[in-house]
């Protein structure tokens, strides 16, 4: 029997694994499937099959909470015809939904979480190391899997973007963005953190991985597990290094074309390349680039906080918040891209007298004038776990993480702490699915002790 659990345990182990690489795995796809797809379904059925195996039951409230939180997108979905396209999206969210909190209860349940949180170590020590040598590729025209998945721009096939020609490289890694990064393994360095003693490698690696992507969201999440480790007394020489190497890989640039100048993406060797009859242009080039190198390398960044999306999504969150009863998860977006294209539509009709449908044809981009006339064809995504969720599922979502969060404090106020700052940075992601690997998090949290293991 004990060998038969031992060789469970490590079939479970690997198969959790794999599921998490897929996961990470978010900047490439397979026959036009998102390898995060993959890992997601895949994650859901081992969690399925835990919940065969180990016999747990739902309660009531369970099915309740599921019903409540669905019914405003099955409210819409009958009054509605939909394309076949746009059903599958609907389908995908709802999906996203009822694995997130399935995943949730039946980890929280399981007498598996050692194994799992195992597993969730090992895939994050190897989201570091893949992360790290994409960087340092990407800088000196190393090997790299092609990135083959579209961007996230509004076109829907932009090409993923990993060089910034005048900013400090940010890492990406195996995602399409910095904060994607940060919005999927942030949690998971708060379980492992939380759940674990962990080495001096674990938190400089994190470090290095969450600082070098300048990202505004990591910044965030950092500050306040200072602030929460500093309430907990949980203050020591690991906690210390961590602070110290992320301030110092968020502050310090580190310009792609000033370390590798003969980068194929940098001006200098795009210069290189030109005709003759290019040598004016390519002398003020070098003439800048020189100027470049003459200025300090080091330097302390300054944090500029993007706002113009922000703004947008403090905007509609106040202006439809008394409005909003549970949108549904196929209409939060187009209502939102509705509220934002109102600025849009007035000024083509001002300037137009009615919509320039011929200009849609003739610009192919559809994109045309200095105004976000993309607006005006194509849904943007609030890009805010909370807030997503909110607006489809109505107020009582924001009730039930009200409640969840209360009931952590009043049962344990270090806990609660603890808590509160996965649900914060599950709350900012800029997933807006209540992802399965989010109620796997969640799960892990539950009746586990730091250094039981």
């Amino acid at each position: 029997m004990a060998i038969y659990l031992s060789n469970f345990e490590k079939t479970l182990q690997a198969f959790f694994s794999i599921s998490f690489l897929l996961i990470i795995f978010d900047s490439y796809e397979i026959f036009t499937v998102p390898l995060s797809w993959l890992g997601s379904f895949l994650l859901t059925f081992i969690v399925f099959m835990l919940y065969g195996k180990e016999e747990i039951k739902f309660n009531q409230l369970m099915f309740i909470c599921v019903l409540v939180g669905l019914l405003p997108t099955l409210l819409t979905l009958t009054s509605s015809t939909y394309s076949e396209e746009k059903l599958i999206y609907i389908l995908l969210r709802i999906f996203s939904f009822l694995s997130f909190v399935f995943t949730s209860f039946v980890i929280s349940k399981s007498k598996y979480k050692k194994v799992i949180l195992e597993s969730l170590k090992l895939t994050f020590y190897i989201a570091i190391f893949f992360s790290l040598y994409l960087y340092v590729a990407q800088i000196f025209n190393l090997y790299e899997p092609f990135r083959n998945r579209p961007g996230t721009g509004i076109l829907g096939f932009d090409q993923q973007n990993n060089f910034w020609v005048s900013g400090s490289h940010r890492m990406v890694g195996t995602f399409r963005e910095p904060v994607f990064l940060v919005s999927v393994l942030f949690p998971m360095f708060l379980v492992i953190h939380f759940k674990n003693i962990n080495s001096i490698k674990f938190y400089v690696g994190a470090a290095l991985l969450f600082g070098l992507t300048k990202s505004e969201l990591a910044l965030i999440l950092v500050i306040l597990l200072i602030l929460i480790d500093l309430i907990r007394k949980n203050i020591g020489l690991n906690n210390l290094l961590f602070f110290f190497v992320f301030f110092i890989c968020f502050f310090i640039p580190v310009k792609e074309c000033d370390i590798s100048p003969s980068n194929i993406e940098c001006p200098q060797y795009t210069n290189s390349q030109s005709t003759s009859s290019d040598q004016l242009y390519s002398d003020e080039i070098e003439n800048i680039n020189e100027g470049i190198k003459n200025t300090p390398i080091i330097q302390i960044d300054r944090v500029q906080f993007e706002d113009r999306e922000r703004s947008d999504i403090i905007t509609f969150a106040l202006n439809f918040v008394s409005f909003n009863s549970g949108f549904g998860f196929n209409n939060t977006n187009e209502i939102y891209t509705k509220q934002l294209s109102e600025n849009v539509n007035q000024e083509m009709y001002l300037v137009n007298r009615t919509l320039p449908e011929y200009l849609k044809v003739k610009y192919l981009s559809k994109s045309f004038g200095t105004g976000r006339y993309f607006l005006i064809y194509e849904n943007v995504n609030i890009q805010n776990n909370l807030l997503f969720n909110t607006f489809s599922i109505g107020m009582i979502y924001l009730v039930f993480v009200m409640l969840f969060l209360i009931h952590f404090f009043y049962k344990d106020f270090n806990h609660g702490l603890m808590y509160f700052l996965l649900v914060v940075s599950i709350s900012l992601a800029s997933f807006e699915d209540l992802l399965p690997i989010f109620g796997l998090c969640i799960g892990l949290m539950f009746t586990m002790d730091r250094n039981e293991s």
